[in-house]
């Protein structure tokens, strides 16, 4: 599917499936003792890792909605999770189609929810890149962290940006400070850049070790997946 479509309320209504028909059952155990909750923090803290059963794609996207608005930089685009979400939609289309009108709109407020989190997932990405597009073109990493279509985004803002800003005042400067790109003798850079060290909050998934709450280090675990931005 192309992504370009993914920017599209329409397309959006016309692609979100089923996987919201299912109720999450929820289990509630009696209540342990001081005692005997001590003596399993150990087993707890070893069995903290992440689950080897394949993530729903919706708690997933959450996830990464979650890190993407909390994280200062860009992060890895999540197409595959938006792609299987958008496949949904036909069958849930029909399902709802069949049901009493009760059921109908408990079924269409969570396609709803869903159709929400995707958009917001996609507007945080476009309002980062829009704030440091040159920056993320210029690097690679950052490039193979945008779908294509956020890449053409890229492109075609950072274009629209410069004629804008040459029309506006830079033609009117000598031509050896009509630079957009460029680092003065000062240091001052023309391309603003995220502030990578910043600070954040994270709540860890999975045994990680001892370690030092370095920006480096937490990037590098969240993503590996073990730890998750609040």
């Amino acid at each position: 599917m192309d992504t370009d479509d993914l920017y599209s309320a329409s397309n959006l209504d016309s692609q979100l499936e089923e996987r919201f028909s299912d109720t999450h059952h929820m289990t509630t155990s009696n209540a342990k003792t001081t005692h005997d909750s001590e003596e399993a923090s150990d087993s707890d803290e070893s069995s903290s890792d992440i689950s080897d059963e394949p993530e729903d794609d919706l708690l997933i996207l959450q996830r990464m909605w979650i890190n993407e608005r909390n994280a200062p930089e860009l992060l890895e685009y999540e197409g595959a999770a938006i792609e299987n979400l958008m496949e949904l939609v036909d069958f849930q289309r029909q399902k709802i189609a069949t049901q009493t009108a009760v059921v109908a709109n408990i079924l269409q407020m969570d396609v709803d929810r869903a159709k929400f989190l995707v958009r917001s997932y996609l507007r945080t990405r476009l309002d980062k890149i829009e704030r440091h597009a040159r920056h993320y073109l210029s690097e690679p990493k950052y490039r193979e962290r945008l779908a294509q279509s956020e890449l053409d985004y890229a492109k075609g803002f950072v274009e629209l940006d410069n004629g804008h800003v040459r029309r506006s005042f830079l033609d009117q400067l000598p031509p050896h400070l009509r630079g957009l790109e460029e680092v003065s003798a000062e240091g001052l850079d023309m391309v603003t850049r995220p502030d990578v060290d910043e600070a954040v909050f994270c709540r860890v998934r999975a045994t990680v070790g001892e370690f030092q709450f370095e920006a480096s280090i937490i990037r590098d675990l969240l993503e590996d997946g073990k730890v998750e931005l609040i």
